[in-house]
């Protein structure tokens, strides 16, 4: 992995301040807006999520036909400036809507075009496995640093600063990207309608199904818990550090399982649905846990979760190099995981309703979900990847 790779990896990294710092913002902004509630927020979230979902269709077939390095530039420059934006919005929930629907445009310029530029420095097949799931390290390591940074800065400085200290963050780390970025030539592109065609194929449709599943579950606990724990811990907007400190380290032990996924010498698909399995376990014990019980199940529930999330948006689409459409199924398979992404912006409130201010019907949904993605993997690896795979094995005995 040379110096290239560390350049787009620390890049999409970056683009975590601009993605989760809402969920650090969300609890000042109810402490202090007395007409913002959940149902509002949860609005403001799944119109950023809506957004991305639909970025991300659109910018992973156009960013196929561009040199990726450029388009990844490009949208943390145009996010940081939303973010700028976002934070005159005070309590104003169309403001807040309008401003992190474009911002959500703005992030999906990213993915896709990440996975790309790296699918573009491999040299075969082999080093494209091996680095994508090193790649999905960066989004996990990007949420921990951002969540910390955003929950110390909002707790130091006031709501503004979640969305002002991550303007600099992207501002920054756009242009030096464009500055850095190395001089490569791209193959031709082909047909637009084939390059659909390639990316509406089985094995990628039914990643994106598995993902639309599996974001529930991690955008869920990527949204969500900093108000559980803000609740629970019957917190101030001055204690925001507290929480910060608490959810940080959610993506760093999904930083850990992952490396021991990625050392396990089986098909990725198989460790996938193992470590979904184990993921629905530990929601089933989550809410019969609290204080510090519930956090250690819930970081266990983290080491497994991020695996096969990395599986899914970067392993896979990486697989279709030779078809030409890494950076449109990249897009195809995340814009699916971000409908789930939507979906559960919208489901928590509601389910949270359900129970009354309790969070138990929010734990028992996670729990069938990740059994769900785990049967959707299994459905696609054995129609699909596990045939292909044998069809290679064969393949130099047959020539």
């Amino acid at each position: 992995m040379n110096k290239t790779f560390w350049n787009i990896w620390t890049s999409y990294a970056t683009y975590y301040f601009g993605k989760v710092n809402l969920s650090i913002v969300v609890p000042a902004l109810l402490a202090t807006y007395q007409d913002l509630n959940m149902q509002s927020v949860g609005l403001v979230s799944s119109g950023f999520f809506f957004a991305y979902a639909i970025g991300q269709f659109l910018h992973g077939q156009i960013s196929e036909r561009f040199n990726p390095f450029v388009y990844i530039s490009l949208g943390l420059i145009f996010s940081a400036i939303m973010n700028v934006f976002l934070g005159f919005t005070a309590g104003f929930f169309i403001l807040l809507f309008i401003g992190e629907v474009l911002d959500g445009g703005f992030q999906a310029m990213g993915w896709s075009s990440i996975v790309r530029a790296n699918a573009e420095i491999q040299k075969d097949a082999k080093s494209r496995e091996k680095t994508s799931t090193i790649l999905g390290t960066s989004y996990q390591a990007g949420n921990s640093i951002a969540w910390l940074i955003s929950a110390f800065a909002v707790g130091t400085w006031g709501w503004q600063a979640g969305f002002w200290v991550a303007s600099v963050f992207l501002f920054v780390r756009g242009i030096t990207l464009l500055l850095t970025k190395p001089k490569m030539e791209f193959k031709p592109k082909q047909k637009i309608e084939a390059q659909v065609k390639a990316t509406l194929s089985f094995p990628i449709v039914m990643s994106g199904v598995s993902l639309c599943l599996l974001n529930m579950v991690r955008y869920g606990v990527i949204t969500w818990i900093p108000l559980y724990f803000f609740i629970e811990g019957k917190f101030g907007v001055g204690d925001m550090g507290k929480v910060g400190l608490k959810v940080f380290l959610i993506p760093i032990f999904g930083i850990f399982g992952t490396l021991v996924y990625n050392k396990i010498k089986i098909d990725k698909d198989i460790t996938s649905i193992i470590f979904l399995s184990l993921l629905g376990i530990s929601f089933i014990v989550f809410p019969f846990t609290t204080g510090l019980a519930a956090t250690v199940v819930l970081l266990i529930g983290s080491f497994f979760l991020y695996g096969p999330h990395v599986f899914l948006v970067t392993t896979c689409p990486s697989r279709f190099k030779d078809e030409n459409v890494v950076a449109a199924s990249a897009g195809f398979i995340d814009g699916m995981g971000y409908v789930g992404t939507v979906l559960i912006g919208l489901i928590v409130p509601v389910l949270v309703d359900m129970g009354k201010g309790n969070w138990k019907y929010v734990f028992i949904f996670w729990v069938v979900l990740s059994f769900a993605t785990a049967i959707s993997v299994t459905v696609a690896y054995f129609l699909h990847f596990k045939f292909n795979n044998a069809c290679k094995e064969e393949a130099p005995l047959n020539p």
